[in-house]
């Protein structure tokens, strides 16, 4: 046997070269994986943080929407409902009669001089309507932060109908004249109720403006 043959075979270090670029190539492929994974991983918290965010906005948009749609509605309530019952139960209804309460004492005490009894039956032809205005003033919805706002409202809206009740059923109470006197304690009680209303509403859209 030839030297040069068995020093090739007992050489430990003949595939040295071989092994290094193998562990080269391996180690390569390794930070091309973790270059991906850190790349991959980037991209799903940037898609997270812009998820994240659009929820946000849209979250608030929503709210903000809320806020809008509240008040609106308390709007369309006062000048559709509760404006067109006023009118129902006092023809020829001027606006300006709807903001001094010692204008509107006076009309409905001129109407009422006018009829006699005879204005119960109007205010009950009447009375749907007022049912209707009290409903969707209790049905307007808001955030939480304005649930205090909206039950004041609520509860004004009520007095106005218990007030108005209970003038129609003195008026069509039988057998019995109209009395100025039982009257007008009643008739005042119709314009504080409709002054606490026309403000709470007035303050509930304007507190549910700020917040939009």
């Amino acid at each position: 046997m030839h030297q040069s043959d068995m020093h090739h075979r007992g050489d430990p270090h003949s595939l040295a070269p071989i092994q290094l670029e193998r562990a080269s190539v391996q180690e390569e492929a390794a930070q091309l994986t973790r270059g991906r994974g850190l790349r991959l991983a980037l991209n799903l918290a940037a898609l997270v943080a812009v998820a994240t965010i659009g929820g946000q906005w849209l979250n608030g948009l929503d709210t903000r929407n809320a806020y809008a749609n509240a008040a609106a509605q308390l709007d369309r309530t006062e000048t559709t409902q509760a404006e067109g019952f006023m009118r129902c139960v006092l023809p020829d209804l001027q606006p300006s009669q709807l903001t001094s309460m010692v204008t509107l004492y006076g009309t409905i005490e001129n109407l009422t001089e006018q009829l006699g009894k005879a204005y119960g039956d109007q205010v009950a032809a009447c009375a749907p309507l007022l049912e209707d205005f009290e409903h969707s003033v209790h049905n307007v919805r808001a955030p939480a932060d304005m649930t205090r706002h909206l039950q004041e409202v609520s509860l004004a809206a009520s007095s106005v109908k218990q007030s108005w009740q209970s003038y129609q059923r003195y008026l069509q109470t039988p057998n019995e004249p109209y009395d100025y006197v039982k009257a007008a304690p009643m008739i005042d009680n119709i314009t504080v109720a409709w002054k606490a209303y026309h403000e709470s509403n007035g303050r509930t859209r304007q507190a549910l403006s700020e917040e939009r």
